[in-house]
């Protein structure tokens, strides 16, 4: 079986080579960006660093070039810079005020909606909660937060509500390697990892796509 492996961010997906590589992308919950699904509209190129690719034309293109996933299969294991993918949920590293109220920093940055879907992004787990109310800075939740340490930051991002998907996200220390978030789709997954790599905990975030899971 061969790979499709990106740089940014570092990520892999196991391949079949009768199998276009935005059909596969898609089936492992990736949110591609697409639209012709011919190779015309461009929103689905992505440069190729290394490997081959078969078009549905059958012209053979080598890397480094640019390719539609949309038209691509693989003949070898393949690299990419990047997907595009639809605009990743939004961030924001909360003060903890009570067991259902955080607090965003001062500044400009744009508050959640009331009824957001939010994960509260603890040390060694994550936390599903939802906004029911926003006044200015201050976020009231639905549910009191089980996990928080008081007193402590909390980063939080937005997730659509349909979140569950075949992805998980580990913590990987010297000592340890811990199970985060588990049966994610692709984009909350790298939207969290993203959000712990920018918290003052220590450790590596990997993605891994659970194949096997039904």
């Amino acid at each position: 079986m061969l790979t499709l492996s990106t740089i940014t961010p570092p990520f892999s997906l196991s391949l079949y080579q009768d199998e276009t590589l935005l059909e596969q992308c898609l089936a492992a919950g990736l949110a591609v960006t697409r639209s012709c699904r011919n190779g015309n509209c461009g929103r689905c190129d992505c440069q190729l660093l290394s490997g081959q690719v078969k078009l549905s034309n059958g012209n053979i293109v080598q890397a480094t070039a640019n390719v539609a996933l949309c038209i691509s299969y693989a003949l070898s294991n393949v690299q990419f810079q990047s997907i595009p993918l639809i605009q990743q949920p939004s961030y924001w590293r909360c003060q903890l005020k009570g067991t259902q109220h955080l607090r965003l920093p001062a500044g400009r940055q744009t508050p959640p909606h009331a009824g957001d879907i939010c994960a509260l992004l603890h040390e060694d787990t994550v936390e599903i909660n939802e906004a029911v109310r926003v006044e200015g800075r201050n976020i009231i939740l639905q549910k009191p937060i089980q996990f928080a340490k008081q007193a402590a930051g909390l980063s939080m991002i937005t997730i659509d509500r349909q979140y569950q998907g075949r992805y998980s996200l580990w913590r990987e220390t010297p000592l340890q390697t811990l199970l985060l978030w588990d049966n994610i789709n692709y984009l909350s997954a790298v939207a969290a990892q993203a959000a712990y790599r920018k918290s003052p905990d220590t450790g590596s975030y990997i993605v891994y796509f659970n194949r096997n899971t039904c």
